[in-house]
């Protein structure tokens, strides 16, 4: 394995925060008389805040909420999901600085605001990515390639010189859609719905060791 970067998603990938970000988005929708299960919020992680509600009152065959019932429900969301407690994933940082020693390049291609990035990364870890890619930074978020493409032209990095690390659908079918081979990691959701990554690991440790030797 020769690769120049390497594209990290963040919520499920960097933090453990998904399962925060479910609860919020749940006792939120359900103000709407939405029940909800973690598997609804999970299965749209890395589409933007408000391409995954749009989705979900599709789905649920509810109406879309204007604009100003919108950003009332994301304002409310946001406030309970930055009460929750989110810590990085064991053996991120270890990655994060195994790369930056054999010369790779790092960057964090998220579907969350840059609000969300600087209040869940400590200054440390945020500083170890060459490139922050943030839901504001694209006009279609994942699953269109935009962000991962957006990421390779800001580091200056071909398609097949890269790799991204994913945990959910949307964002392996943006990894896909660029050209780009991507692993993915069982954090949130079964390898039943991570079937499109060219590997699954079960956790930060094995993917830490399967890239040190794919790189030896």
């Amino acid at each position: 394995m020769t690769i120049d970067a390497i594209l990290f998603d963040m919520d499920g990938v960097v933090v453990d925060s998904m399962p925060s970000h479910a609860d919020a988005w749940k006792r939120v929708l359900g103000e709407f008389g939405l029940e909800l299960d973690d598997i609804d919020i999970f299965r749209r992680e890395g589409m933007s805040g408000r391409q995954s509600v749009e989705d979900i009152f599709i789905e649920k065959e509810r109406p879309v909420p204007g604009e100003s019932e919108f950003h009332d429900l994301i304002a409310k969301k946001h406030a309970i999901f930055e009460e929750c407690e989110i810590r990085l994933f064991p053996h991120i940082v270890e990655i994060l600085a195994w790369i930056r020693g054999r010369g790779i390049r790092a960057a964090l291609v998220t579907g969350s605001q840059k609000r969300s990035v600087n209040h869940l990364l400590p200054a440390e870890v945020l500083s170890r990515f060459d490139v922050v890619i943030a839901a504001e930074d694209v006009t279609r978020g994942k699953p269109d390639p935009e962000p991962y493409l957006r990421a390779l032209d800001a580091l200056g990095v071909r398609p097949e010189r890269a790799l991204i690390i994913e945990n959910a659908p949307m964002g392996i079918r943006a990894a896909r859609a660029a050209g780009i081979a991507c692993v993915a990691l069982e954090t949130t959701l079964p390898r039943r719905y991570l079937s499109g990554a060219d590997r699954i690991f079960g956790g930060h440790r094995e993917l830490l060791e399967y890239l040190k030797s794919a790189a030896r």
